[in-house]
């Protein structure tokens, strides 16, 4: 077993990567084995996603700043826009796949994504022409047609911009094994971490503004997960992360409806979520089993750039019900075979247009979950819905229940 280190301003050919000061500027041309850490410096910023290898390991050295992978295109110059009409601009520059957010003076998601050019009126309005066609368009390398509303030149009126787009699928593609920690995963279109595998662990990562790009024009739903197990995921550990401006779901197990292999212990602890358009944590198709939420900071939900220009509820495929929740649980019609779910010790901060828990699963399927003394913040609208009814009330709903005996209110 052997540890790299990676160094993307080495400049030394004949350095093997097998010190610190002997980096290797190209992680891909390592030949690495089961059991190998590829540690990348700190300070780094890579405008590419993270090609990984079965059981391995990927973490950073030194000081500074969390190796940060970027899946955006700068487009913050003045020759990268020109006008065709008043206010509305074109971008020049080459920008691989249909553009889903844009990121405005290094943080700020305050653009406002728009479905058809004639609806770009306000500052911050944008389309692309390639949101309404399929995958391989919304991918493509070559074609740009990127438009922006602007009073003035946008290179001028932002300090910065940022464009997100559908390029890559996901910032980094999980596999069986690995271990990502210390890592910072920014700007992704659609997803950051995305696939299957068993025994996968994500530790003291960051995510930011993930997903907005289209999936599916007549129905008016964009996508976009910041940590996504697809179809099968056992051993999967998520701690001690930061999720913040994810247009669905901060962390999600889903797959091929009755085709999904039940998660077996899929555990997401001490993490912070904040801002997400649908869930810090959605679960769907089948229930997972010996698996547990515990010890988070759940802020936000149903707010950020998912919601800019929406008409409440906000599109998604349970439209109208509503949406916007710290847990989400749907689309599963019955229970798992020694099913269990653990949420608990977790702090639900705000959800204005929605619930702290939203289920719409079957009712043999909520009684394997198991809700302990959580946190939650007054809702009068809707605080949970459980077993096919809505509560505003934190005691109504215990008394009804009895899921929830030890929860109560913040403060």
């Amino acid at each position: 077993m052997s540890t790299y280190y990676v160094d993307f301003n080495s400049s030394n050919p004949q350095y093997n990567g097998l010190s610190k000061d002997s980096p290797v500027s190209d992680y891909r041309s390592l030949s690495l084995s089961a059991g190998d850490t590829v540690l990348f410096r700190c300070g780094s910023f890579i405008r590419d996603k993270l090609y990984t290898v079965e059981n391995v390991t990927y973490g950073a050295y030194g000081e500074g700043d969390m190796p940060t992978f970027c899946g955006s295109t700068n487009v913050g110059n003045l020759c990268d826009w020109t006008e065709i009409s008043k206010n509305i601009w074109k971008c020049t520059k080459s920008v691989p796949g249909a553009v889903g957010n844009i990121v405005f003076n290094k943080n700020e998601c305050t653009a406002t994504f728009r479905w058809e050019l004639e609806d770009l009126k306000s500052q911050g309005d944008f389309f692309d022409s390639r949101c309404s066609l399929g995958d391989n368009s919304k991918s493509n390398l070559l074609e740009t047609d990127f438009y922006l509303y602007s009073v003035g030149n946008p290179a001028e009126y932002y300090s910065d911009i940022e464009a997100v787009s559908y390029n890559k699928r996901s910032l980094l593609d999980l596999r069986d094994g690995i271990t990502v920690e210390n890592l910072r995963f920014i700007n992704s279109g659609v997803h950051g971490m995305a696939g299957s595998g068993d025994n996968i662990h994500v530790k003291n990562c960051t995510f930011e503004n993930i997903g907005g790009c289209a999936w599916n024009k007549e129905l008016r739903i964009r996508f976009g997960n910041a940590f996504e197990i697809w179809a099968y995921g056992n051993d999967i550990l998520v701690e001690d992360c930061s999720f913040k401006n994810v247009y669905d779901s901060c962390i999600t197990h889903q797959g091929p409806g009755e085709h999904t292999t039940p998660a077996r212990n899929f555990v997401c602890r001490r993490c912070v979520f904040d801002t997400y358009g649908m869930a810090a944590f959605e679960y769907r198709d089948k229930m997972m089993i010996d698996s547990s939420f515990e010890d988070n900071i759940c802020l936000n939900a149903g707010c950020g750039f998912a919601m800019l220009g929406e008409e409440l509820p906000r599109r998604s495929e349970i439209w109208p019900q509503p949406m916007g929740h710290h847990i989400f649980l749907w689309r599963i019609p019955e229970k798992t075979e020694n099913g269990s779910l653990l949420i608990k010790n977790n702090t639900f901060g705000p959800a204005p247009v929605g619930a702290a828990i939203y289920s719409i699963i079957s009712k043999e399927a909520e009684a394997q979950i198991t809700l302990q003394d959580n946190i939650y913040t007054l809702n009068s609208t809707l605080l949970v819905r459980w077993g096919e009814v809505d509560y505003c009330d934190l005691n109504e709903f215990k008394q009804n229940t009895g899921a929830e005996s030890t929860g109560r209110y913040s403060g």
